[in-house]
């Protein structure tokens, strides 16, 4: 049996695997213990830290009462056992075979839950990285010794919810919630703050376009409600370039 904590991280893919299968499937079986229970959260958190494909199952339940709730809408019990099984088949093939999952989405053209999740693993930190660069860059003094522009005080602000915003979201995304709903609230938090960021640097054009990068950062992460305004922030760039040329 699993212990909790670091003692987790010892064991490998395999017995990661493995272990939740057999919790889910004792589950589906109506075998559940408080012990099953209590491990749940963090070998799947585990197991979806060393993966970005896992089985559905794990991806859309964060605990055991959640997939329990789900799996009795099957009401023939070695019917249930088996959906778990073939949910892991893949994944324990891969292991067993040692040979790496494939994404989906490279023959498909559409990104998967998993891809995606790695997308956004690999790209907040940076993102967010980005902003503690820009408010560096925007608290620097003036060459004049003047106070800062209007603008650039209240992209400062934007800047700074935005990297606690990330900073909160990428919790969410270790913990395997980022399409739940606090994942998606922080998701929409963020744009939002990203896209005022922008609006108030609209008149400064090298810094405009740094948020507008941040912003395309976050489209590639699949974050909503960004796609449109990167068209209008398309428009005027090009239009501070146009004003550049006269």
């Amino acid at each position: 049996m699993a212990n909790r904590g670091g003692s987790v991280r010892q064991l490998d893919d395999s017995q990661l695997a493995e272990r939740l299968q057999s919790i889910l499937i004792n589950a589906a079986a109506g075998r559940r213990n408080v012990s099953d229970d209590s491990q749940y959260n963090t070998l799947r958190r585990e197991l979806m830290r060393r993966h970005s494909q896992v089985p559905s199952f794990l991806r859309t339940h964060p605990s055991v009462d959640s997939f329990t709730a789900s799996i009795k809408g099957v009401p023939n019990k070695p019917e249930r056992e088996e959906k778990v099984r073939n949910d892991f088949s893949a994944l324990m093939r891969a292991l067993k075979d040692e040979v790496p999952l494939i994404d989906s989405s490279t023959w498909t053209g559409e990104t998967s839950p998993g891809a995606r999740l790695q997308t956004v693993r690999t790209l907040l930190p940076l993102a967010r990285t980005a902003v503690d660069s820009l408010i560096a860059t925007l608290s620097e003094p003036n060459a004049n010794g003047g106070p800062l522009l209007d603008g650039r005080e209240e992209a400062i602000e934007h800047l700074r919810n935005l990297h606690r915003t990330l900073g909160e979201l990428l919790n969410v995304v270790d913990s395997g919630h980022l399409d739940d709903g606090l994942g998606k609230r922080l998701q929409v938090e963020a744009a939002g703050y990203a896209k005022r960021a922008a609006r108030a640097l609209r008149d400064d054009p090298a810094p405009y376009l740094s948020a507008a990068l941040l912003l395309g950062i976050f489209y590639a992460c699949g974050i909503p409600d960004v796609g449109g305004f990167l068209g209008g922030v398309a428009l005027t760039v090009k239009k501070h370039a146009g004003d550049r040329a006269f």
